[in-house]
């Protein structure tokens, strides 16, 4: 939990900065459609601050979303699953994580009727990456408190 601040920051500007890396190198073989041409034209000219700055401006209300979401789904992962360590840290990264694109939906920046592979690309790497840094992050002092735990139930 002590490392809430950076996690946020993790799951909500990897995604975008996933997908210009992707679109910048032509993973996906997207990156020259008219269509992303239209709408991106210099996606191979981008910088690595320049997608830094991109994720920023493009993320503020997912991350002011998650700063006011995460402490209750932490708790309520704690409460649901409680005798599995490793469950709930992946459970609640996974729950965290999804904040990103749910408020991508309901922001209107996604459009899921005609996703791109680059997009879908993005969005499995951006919860990979998110999950895996949540319970990395909170995997020691999760052993910490369920350890604390078992010592109470045990007097």
């Amino acid at each position: 939990m002590n490392w809430f601040p950076i996690h946020i920051l993790i799951k909500d500007l990897s995604f975008l900065i996933f997908y210009l890396t992707i679109m910048k190198y032509n993973l996906t073989n997207e990156t020259f459609l008219p269509e992303t041409v239209a709408s991106f034209p210099n996606a191979t000219s981008i910088s690595f601050l320049e997608m830094i700055q991109a994720s920023l401006f493009y993320n503020i209300i997912p991350i002011v979303v998650s700063l006011g979401v995460y402490y209750p789904i932490v708790r309520l992962g704690k409460l649901l699953i409680k005798h599995n360590g490793k469950l709930q840290l992946i459970a609640t990264g996974f729950a965290l994580t999804l904040i990103t694109p749910i408020a991508y939906l309901m922001m209107g920046g996604y459009d899921i009727t005609a996703p791109k592979k680059a997009e879908l690309l993005a969005w499995f790497l951006n919860f990979v990456f998110s999950i895996s840094i949540y319970y990395l992050l909170n995997s020691k002092s999760n052993e910490i408190e369920v350890s604390k735990a078992s010592d109470v139930s045990d007097n």
